[in-house]
């Protein structure tokens, strides 16, 4: 909820394809809740998680430099991919 105006900030078509080239670095660590959609049998994160993916993309295409793969996590799992993503992330930066 509270990510909605910096996800709508960077979404804007107004944004020279530069605008984050040189300046930004990020990484998108998305957690979502397959139980939420309908079927919920064949589900994974990556269908839990539309809004991390759109943003990792768009930050992207503005320039930034990802400093770590997407991740995405899902409730239902218990967000079992979220401690191996975070001790991953913190190798990286050491």
């Amino acid at each position: 909820e509270e990510g909605g105006a910096c996800t709508r900030f960077f979404k804007r078509k107004t944004h020279p394809e530069d605008l984050l080239k040189g300046k930004f670095s990020y990484a998108v660590l998305g957690v979502g809740d397959s139980n939420l959609l309908l079927d919920r049998q064949t589900t994974t994160a990556k269908d839990c998680n539309q809004v991390a993916q759109e943003f990792h993309s768009r930050l992207e295409a503005l320039g930034g430099n990802c400093i770590h793969e997407l991740g995405l996590a899902d409730e239902r799992t218990e967000l079992e991919e979220v401690e191996p993503w975070i001790a991953s992330f913190w190798s990286k930066m050491s």
